[in-house]
């Protein structure tokens, strides 16, 4: 495996050199993030210097197309990414989510107890990031989909971006599809080294722009709860986005969060403090 160690102002500038030296594509790459110029979303977009090794993998490490025609998808009806959750009075039913699914805050709470009880291998990232490649790569052969997967890591996580068109698909309701897919895809992919290299999927950032979404509306029931003096609730939401809104808030004096109800129907209710 060929490796170079390119210094940039972006990531992506980094990446773009290092292809280009290594006369490869970017699919065929494996990139590593060594240093991180600043934070940004999960700590993989950058604005200062980067410095990322990028692998040129050996023919046989290369992800191959599954030689058995995995069984047809039933793919879920499209939804609209990024929409803007609507506020309730009254906690409503929506449609429940699996219960087998494990909740982003306890997924966080074993990431970071991993971390601390393991040795950190590139090597063994790479093994999984192309894991994980080769399992939805054989997801969406089944669906029919065109999908080129960027591929970014760091020591903390693995992110796979995927692009191309009519992806509305893998995102679903609120990013629930995509939830699914990416805890079958660390299923799949953390068998051999204990889920320590934890994969994140987006969907042409679609996580980046619910975020700023959900943020938005926390900054704005936050007002009204100062106005009115009455509390908020927001309708339920998977523990991932009620962490946001909880954060998006935290700083903020005049009212508090909690998250009330039982899953899979748990919501945020902003309160103003007494």
């Amino acid at each position: 495996m060929k490796t170079v160690r390119i210094t940039a102002k972006t990531i992506e500038a980094a990446v773009a050199e290092g292809l280009k030296q290594l006369g490869i594509s970017r699919e065929e790459a494996v990139v590593h993030v060594v240093e991180q110029p600043s934070s940004g979303l999960f700590g993989l977009i950058h604005k200062k210097m980067a410095v990322v090794d990028i692998s040129s993998p050996d023919e046989e490490a290369a992800v191959e197309e599954p030689k058995e025609e995995p069984a047809p998808v039933e793919a879920p009806k499209a939804e609209t990414p990024a929409e803007e959750p609507s506020v309730k009075e009254a906690p409503a039913p929506v449609t429940e989510e699996p219960k087998e699914a494990p909740a982003p805050e306890k997924a966080e709470e074993t990431e970071k107890k991993g971390r601390e009880e393991f040795v950190f291998k590139q090597e063994e990232q790479e093994k999984t990031a192309e894991e994980a490649k080769k399992f939805l790569a054989s997801v969406f052969k089944g669906m029919h989909l065109d999908v080129t997967m960027e591929c970014l890591m760091n020591e903390e996580r693995i992110l796979l971006n995927l692009h191309g068109e009519g992806l509305g698909i893998l995102i679903g309701k609120h990013g629930q599809t995509l939830d699914a897919l990416q805890y079958l895809t660390n299923l799949a992919a953390g068998k051999a080294f204990h889920h320590h290299y934890f994969v994140l999927l987006d969907v042409e950032n679609y996580r980046e722009r619910r975020k700023d979404t959900l943020e938005a509306l926390a900054r704005r029931l936050a007002g009204k709860v100062k106005r009115t003096g009455e509390p908020v609730k927001l309708e339920p939401m998977a523990a991932g986005e009620r962490r946001i809104i909880h954060l998006a808030l935290q700083d903020d004096g005049a009212v508090t969060t909690e998250s009330e109800g039982e899953a899979p129907h748990r919501y945020v209710v902003i309160k103003r403090k007494d």
